[in-house]
């Protein structure tokens, strides 16, 4: 289940909660004053297991910046 962050627009508080997508915009109450006047706000989507971006090499076909298996990388 996703996590969302919310703001207060009485008290400022910020906070998340843990809710299917289906209900992001549902009513909430923010936890520190009860207030129920809350903007969903924008994050970046958390990436767990990624691995470590490899940096472009040169193709040594095209000459230029790529991610081909056969780039030349510095």
């Amino acid at each position: 289940m996703p996590m969302y962050e919310y703001s207060c627009a009485a008290c400022g508080n910020a906070f998340e909660r843990r809710r299917p997508a289906a209900e992001r915009n549902d009513a909430q109450a923010c936890p520190s004053c009860g207030a129920t006047e809350v903007a969903l706000q924008m994050s970046a989507p958390a990436v767990h297991g990624a691995r470590s971006l490899q940096p472009m090499g040169t193709c040594p076909t095209s000459g230029k910046a790529c991610g081909c298996a056969h780039a030349i990388r510095n």
